[in-house]
This record gives C-alpha cells, structure tokens and sequence, in this order.
C-alpha cells in the first residue's frame, strides 16, 4: 500500500490515503505527528439520504465521526486515525471530514486554539477574518491574494498560544474555496479552478501555486459585517473581543462532548491570552463584490497607521 506524507497545520502527517489538497514532506525524515490509515472499523455507515452526521464522544476505541455515504472515522488518539469507507465511495470525498472536523478536534485536543477563519499575509502583517456562514470570510481572503497578500488558511485557522509570548498561525494548504459569484469578481491570481467534488455543492475550491509556508505571528482579527456602503473598521476592546472570538471558535462544533474531553479551561485561556497579544476589530463590509479592493486599501492603510 502507498504511502504519502504531508505538512499542513504544523503537523507532520503519514496516511495511506492521497490529500491533493496537501503539500507533500520534502523531509521524509521527519517524525511523524499524525498517522491516518484505512482499515475496517466495523461500523455500519448509512446513505447519504438515510442520516446526517454524528460523533460518538464516548465509543471504548477513541471518539468516532461518522459521515452517512462516505465514511467512518476513528480518533484513536491525537496522533492515530483510522478511516473505514463507505463502499466504492470516490477518495476525494475523504478531505472534508479528515481536513476538516478531524483535524478540528485533534488540533483542539492537542492545546491549539482552532477558529473557523480564513486569513492571509499582507506587508508583513497577517489578518484573519471571522464570520458567520456565508459572511464573505473566503471571499474577503481573495480579494486580498489579487492584491498581493498570501494565503495562510482558509476555513481552520490554527494558533500556538505560548504564555508571554506573541500568538503564531500555522499554515494550512494552498486551497481556498469560492462560490461561482465571488469567484466572477475575485478569483484568487496564480490558481486554477477544480472540479465540483460534488454535484450541488455551493463552493468551487481553487488550487493557488503559493501560500505562506512558515508559522507567523497573528497580528489581527476581524469580525466581518455586511451593512454598509463603505469600508469601515470599528475596534474592539479585550472584553468585547472575547464575545466574538469564543462564538467563532471551531471548539463550539464539540459542544456536545462530555466535559472530560472538552479542555474548556485551557480553551477559554487560549482565547483570553489571544485578545490580550492581537487587535480585534469589526470590518464593514460593502455588500457588493465590487467593493472589495476598497476593503483592502482601508485595512492596510489602517494597520500602517497603527503600527507605526
């Protein structure tokens, strides 16, 4: 059987199963972090149109995810997963569990600061942008990219929080996704557009040809808001700021897992200790999509000012 290593998330990562989404390890010396492999776990996984997905917290063999016509997953440990597909399911359907809830939860558990973000590097300072759904988080990153900026993520934003220090993000890989109205007026540069995994789904995901490839500090977040004309910042304080950075967290997703496994001490530390190191502020966005290059030139111009 093959076996393909990759570097995403800050983690060294061994599987038997191909991610093209990620970058393969130029150093296959390296120790690896997390090993996910296939097997046959036992468990009966149902059609796509006879359940929705769930997670047993409490299975005897590690915490079990399973989704209805693609497959079962077993987090044996932080560093051991185990997939069961659903039969003759296509193995691209494999990253939107395993690069995303999976990881979650093993990044979670592993003392990271996970928010469901995406964020990008620009003049040497990196913003993240938080948001509901559909609230303009990838589309607002691309705008960015056809300005010069580079990606660091797109949907998990993962932070080491390390006390008195600055927090830093991990990068994650070299794919953002967009739906076909925000990708008319802001594709990402340097990128091609990939295949429908399936057909239906609202996003196309785009493959760039470079994203940031070390960890660097986080500097901002913004709380993206549709509901003006022109671009507007308005900043928040540390208290303010933790209201919005808790909601946003990719640890709400876990809400229901015995409080055993939830780390919600260390979760709420991580949180606090992030507003006291980076600034928080609420971006106005313009509705329209033809407005976004505006959006970038009052962020950066806004944060020279700051940090001079």
């Amino acid at each position: 059987m093959e076996l393909f290593k990759y570097r995403a998330f800050g983690l060294t990562i061994q599987s038997d199963i191909e991610f093209s989404e990620l970058a393969d390890e130029a150093f296959l010396s390296k120790a690896i972090d997390l090993k996910i492999e296939t097997t046959n776990l036992g468990v009966e996984i149902p059609n796509l149109t006879e359940a929705e997905p769930f997670i047993d917290f409490e299975a005897p063999d590690g915490v079990t995810m399973v989704w209805p016509g693609a497959a079962a997953i077993r987090i044996r440990s932080n560093q051991h997963v185990e997939v069961q597909k659903y039969p003759n399911v296509p193995e691209n359907y494999m990253a939107f569990p395993i690069l995303g809830p999976v990881m979650g939860w093993i990044l979670h558990q592993r003392g990271k600061l996970v928010l469901h973000s995406s964020a990008v590097v620009i003049d040497d300072v990196s913003f993240a942008f938080l948001g509901d759904k559909m609230a303009g988080k990838s589309t607002t990153a691309s705008a960015f990219l056809r300005n010069g900026a580079k990606l660091i993520t797109d949907d998990l934003l993962v932070i080491d929080i390390n006390d008195g220090a600055v927090p830093t993000v991990q990068p994650s890989f070299a794919q953002l996704k967009l739906n076909e109205n925000s990708a008319e007026h802001v594709s990402p540069p340097d990128s091609h557009a990939l295949p429908l995994v399936m057909e239906g789904f609202e996003k196309r995901q785009y493959r760039l040809e470079t994203m940031v490839s070390k960890t660097v500090p986080l500097d901002a977040c913004f709380i993206l808001r549709r509901c003006s004309e022109t671009p507007q910042i308005e900043w928040l304080s540390s208290s303010d700021a933790l209201k919005f950075l808790i909601r946003f967290s990719y640890f709400v997703r876990f809400g229901s897992a015995p409080s055993q496994y939830q780390e919600r001490a260390l979760h709420f530390k991580n949180c606090v200790t992030l507003t006291q190191h980076t600034q928080f502020g609420i971006l106005n966005i313009p509705a329209s999509l033809n407005e976004l290059d505006k959006t970038v030139e009052v962020l950066r111009n806004e944060m020279r000012r700051r940090l001079i």
